[in-house]
């Protein structure tokens, strides 16, 4: 810890001396009062999904998703479990909203939310691509409020949940150039805020977008007044983050280190965490604190990569105090040809995790692809509804929530 605390000096002193380009707002809207040290959830599930549905067959199908939409129906077999026995059981209490590029447009462009994405083709997505995502997110029926009334729905039957349930906002990248990899291209493709255009090549300017995309998030939320979710804080997107050091790693092209303690600093004066995921051998998780974040979840990446030494992975999750994901995707549904050895390696993570004392000490991320736990959900197969429950028991029986307050402060 003491290194941790001597690495974020001079993170903090470059905090204090920066003047931030664009207006934003310092609003305390009703669900944001009375949060300090707020906790991350115990089990959040990330939910991939973006972009603009132009026309009323979108709303079904679109863009590079499918199903494209988060709808009540799709959302609940995440918000509640039913066992063999026939008991219903809340289940995930975090869910990460999230997307990093938007293809298969109408209008055939192609967006990346994030530096390192769409390297020969389409383009860093603007300010115009920005309001899409945060439009998907809270459209009528979808996303947002369809968690709302899917925890509403469930809490008829099983009376309101211990808390509410915890939204987890993507924040997109402000990637330096148009093109990110080409340094020649324009930094000033975004767009304006408060009648000036801003330039990338600043990093007041990528701070002030990303402080413009935090508050029109929380504006949307606060229209809604929910009753059984809060937004409880913004998903950094980008997997790396980097120091000068990091040279191999591209920082010309992303230069967290001068961007992301601003970004922290104005998340947490507004009762906000600041979350990220980076992959096993990433840059920048073993000293996370240095940039900012409140929770981080390590991706082990041993679903697709079983050379990755999981008690090695285990080890820097409990000595960092970071959090790990647990990782599947459609593959291992039984009918899928060699998903005996990917079912494998789902309960591998169950196992590591328990015998190294992650469980129970760390919260949990649910990578499961576009629609993994869906389908292994409206799955019929023995096997698959088998390792389905095996899911759901691990999740529901997390000690972890035990030691959480069953209400939230008002």
């Amino acid at each position: 810890m003491l290194k941790f605390l001597k690495n974020i000096i001079p993170f903090a002193t470059a905090a204090g001396s920066l003047l931030l380009a664009g207006s934003c707002s310092r609003t305390m809207y009703p669900q944001g009062q009375h949060r300090r040290n707020l906790q991350p959830p115990t089990d959040a599930v990330l939910c991939y999904g973006g972009g603009p549905p132009h026309t009323p067959s979108l709303l079904l199908h679109g863009h590079h998703r499918t199903p494209f939409l988060w709808d009540k129906e799709r959302l609940a077999p995440y918000v509640t479990y039913v066992d063999k026995e026939g008991g219903e059981h809340w289940l995930f209490d975090g869910f990460i909203f999230l997307e990093f590029q938007d293809t298969n447009r109408p209008d055939a462009e192609l967006y990346a939310f994030e530096t390192g994405h769409l390297r020969d083709k389409g383009e860093s997505a603007g300010k115009a691509q920005w309001q899409e995502l945060i439009d998907y997110y809270f459209t009528d029926g979808n996303g947002v409020e369809a968690l709302e009334e899917a925890v509403k729905e469930a809490a008829a039957r099983l009376g309101k949940a211990p808390q509410k349930r915890k939204v987890i906002m993507v924040l997109p990248d402000p990637v330096i150039h148009r093109h990110y990899i080409d340094t020649m291209s324009s930094t000033t493709y975004w767009g304006a805020l408060d009648g000036r255009q801003l330039d990338f090549n600043r990093n007041e300017d990528r701070i002030a977008a990303c402080k413009w995309y935090i508050d029109r998030v929380r504006e949307r939320f606060a229209r809604g007044s929910y009753e059984h979710i809060e937004l409880a804080g913004f998903y950094w997107l980008r997997e790396i983050v980097t120091r000068p050091v990091d040279t191999q790693y591209s920082y010309h092209l992303t230069r967290s280190d001068i961007m992301l303690p601003h970004i922290a600093d104005y998340l947490h004066k507004l009762d906000y965490t600041f979350n990220w995921i980076p992959y096993y051998g990433s840059r920048g998780y073993d000293v996370w604190q240095q940039f900012g974040f409140d929770q981080v979840y390590l991706q082990p990446n041993y679903y697709w990569k079983p050379q990755n030494d999981m008690d090695e992975v285990c080890r820097q999750i409990d000595s960092l105090g970071i959090g790990m994901e647990i990782e599947f995707e459609p593959t291992l549904l039984n009918a899928r040809e060699g998903s005996g050895t990917f079912r494998k390696r789902l309960r591998d993570y169950i196992d590591y995790a328990k015998r190294r004392n992650i469980y129970g000490k760390r919260p949990f991320a649910y990578y499961h692809g576009t629609n993994g736990f869906y389908d292994l959900h409206a799955s019929d197969d023995e096997a698959d509804r088998e390792l389905f429950d095996e899911l759901c028991q691990f999740i529901i029986n997390n000690p972890l929530r035990a030691q959480r307050p069953t209400t939230d402060r008002k």
